[in-house]
């Protein structure tokens, strides 16, 4: 089976900050007789490549200084930084069109899959109607978020996924969002699995022995991620026995680090053994985010699997996805959102109930493994694929 995977940006290395699960995915395909290749954009001029065993397709959109529409942060994110990016977004969609056209003219595939379908359902449109393939759409929440906030984006987002055989979201609140713009397709739950972590009974073990609870967040940088709110919670907390690790970085950085105490840490984007280590030293986790003023939220929240991986408690608010993962008092515990004051007591909870861990954490293991692991979401998108197949006679 052959499968052309659309997306919005592809990892030009290992220490690339944006959907680094998409090569994990594309391998554990390879492991069951599924070749996948990308069709992408390019990044200041980068061409196409094989990476990782994998062929990339980069289409080129303008002028190799302002090609920087994706890649370093998201497309939303980007065209906020600089409203300059709004002229490039029409030659993106443009140049994107066509290639995808004459990428599908030439390449021979089974299925289309676009990751991000708003607005890269234009490409697998255009492929679509030159291969008479099937077309599977995967949304992940920042479309859906930026869709179900405008009238005119709505309509054309309901356009777009009518064009689909099937469409998966990651968590049962995008599955609602999606079904509130488009009300006759079936949609299918399939989150992404966690990106590391595994930890040994002697490693919890050696991990307690410490001065100071140490809390970690593990995430990007930005608003509806809710950081202030924990480092507010910090506040609240006696900093000699408590100390906040911030792994992540983006636009709030720099505001973020003006207003936190001494016992909060920032380490900035961390990948493998760097990231590993904070996970490791961690004795409580924490995803405090928020709805934000445009509507904006949490579609899953991956790094709570990693910190069940790492078997570390989770402390998460109840928006968007984080309730699929977090089970309040069986997987971890929710909070309300923008409350530091229950944040803080909550940890404070955790730090001073080691039998409430364990009963967490060992919950949350399970349910990782049942529903989250790598193995189930491989074998939940070859369903799909074969569905699909059968559907339109391949």
């Amino acid at each position: 089976m052959k499968v052309v995977s659309i997306t919005t940006a592809f990892p030009r290395s290992d220490s690339d900050v944006l959907i680094p699960w998409i090569i994990r995915l594309i391998n554990l395909l390879k492991e069951n007789g599924v070749e996948t290749n990308i069709f992408t954009s390019s990044y200041c001029g980068k061409k196409s490549e094989i990476s990782n065993h994998i062929k990339v397709f980069r289409f080129r959109y303008f002028f190799k200084k302002w090609e920087k529409l994706s890649h370093d942060m998201s497309v939303p994110e980007k065209l906020k930084s600089n409203k300059l990016y709004f002229l490039v977004l029409p030659f993106f969609m443009i140049f994107g069109t066509i290639s995808a056209y004459f990428y599908a003219r030439k390449n021979d595939f089974d299925i289309i899959h676009i990751h991000f379908p708003f607005p890269l359902a234009l490409f697998g449109i255009a492929m679509k109607r030159v291969s008479k393939k099937p077309l599977v759409m995967t949304c992940h929440g920042s479309e859906v978020n930026m869709a179900k906030k405008n009238p005119i984006f709505r309509k054309i987002f309901n356009l777009m996924l009518k064009h689909a055989d099937f469409i998966t979201v990651n968590s049962t609140f995008m599955k609602n969002e999606v079904e509130k713009i488009i009300q006759d397709k079936n949609i299918e739950i399939i989150p992404m699995g966690a990106g590391i972590g595994d930890i040994s009974e002697k490693e919890k073990a050696e991990k307690k022995q410490k001065t100071r609870t140490t809390v970690l967040f593990v995430g990007r940088l930005i608003k509806v991620k809710g950081v202030k709110y924990l480092i507010d919670a910090v506040k609240l907390l006696d900093p000699g026995k408590f100390e906040l690790h911030i792994a992540g970085d983006g636009p709030e950085h720099g505001n973020l680090e003006k207003t936190a105490p001494e016992n909060v840490f920032f380490h900035g984007y961390q990948t493998g053994k760097n990231l590993e280590e904070l996970y490791r030293n961690a004795d409580i986790f924490v995803l405090p985010s928020i709805v934000d003023d445009a509507g904006y939220t949490e579609g899953l929240g991956t790094v709570l699997l990693e910190a069940a991986n790492f078997s570390i408690p989770s402390i998460g608010t109840n928006v968007g996805g984080i309730p699929d993962i977090i089970r309040d008092g069986e997987t971890g515990i929710l909070v309300p959102q923008k409350d530091p004051a229950a944040l803080a007591e909550t940890i404070k909870t955790l730090a001073e109930d080691k039998t409430l861990c364990e009963k967490l954490t060992e919950n949350a293991r399970k349910h990782l493994k049942d529903n989250f692991s790598w193995r189930v979401i491989t074998e939940k998108f070859l369903e799909i694929y074969l569905k699909a197949m059968a559907q339109n006679n391949i």
